[in-house]
């Protein structure tokens, strides 16, 4: 299997006989080749799945960054709703903030194009997020975003730049407890002799 991986690390394209070692049943290729197919000419979920996967990595590196131990985390198997449902609680100044339900959005229409690239799921969850994020620009929109693209490039940045602010929230409040923890456990931080 490290072979196949391997080959999929150093091709850009795979062949059909490689395809077909990786996934030998013919039903389940078929059913992968028809999602690649159709994930390639839809910018749109494209754009959500990649947005998105970068939010979560964001939400994911703030709370590793308040917890002592976050190699414990891995054992958790927390889904994106747990870590936003964390995320917000963590938040001194911004719990409250509604760009929380921005991304709890973003996060439905990514779970409704997870189950299903097209139809009325998907456009009522996309709906949810221009409605979202019309609200958090006070009803207003650029030319740019009355186009699903427009929009979600927005979006998705706009949310990163919520998270990388809520990261650094935890970055001072860690450097807060840090300073207590040197106070409270000073053995914790003496040097070794040399």
């Amino acid at each position: 299997m490290d072979d196949e991986k391997n080959k999929l690390d150093q091709s850009e394209e795979l062949t059909p006989e490689d395809l077909e070692q990786l996934i030998p049943d013919k039903c389940d290729r078929d059913n992968f080749l028809h999602l690649i197919e159709n994930l390639a000419l839809d910018k749109v979920a494209l754009m959500v799945l990649k947005g998105h996967l970068v939010i979560e990595e964001k939400i994911t590196a703030a709370i590793e960054k308040f917890v002592f131990h976050p190699e414990q985390m891995e054992e958790g198997r927390l889904t994106f709703a747990h870590k936003l449902a964390l995320a917000r609680s963590m938040s001194m100044d911004e719990s409250k903030n509604t760009m929380w339900d921005l991304i709890a959005k973003l996060n439905t229409l990514r779970n409704k194009l997870a189950h299903s690239l097209k139809g009325e799921p998907r456009t009522n969850a996309m709906n949810a997020v221009r409605a979202a994020y019309t609200r958090e620009r006070d009803g207003t929109l650029e030319s740019w975003e009355k186009n699903d693209e427009g929009l979600l490039l927005s979006v998705i940045s706009m949310c990163l730049g919520f998270v990388g602010n809520f990261e650094q929230e935890i970055e001072r409040f860690k450097d807060c407890v840090n300073q207590l923890d040197r106070v409270v456990n000073p053995h914790h931080h003496e040097k070794p002799p040399t």
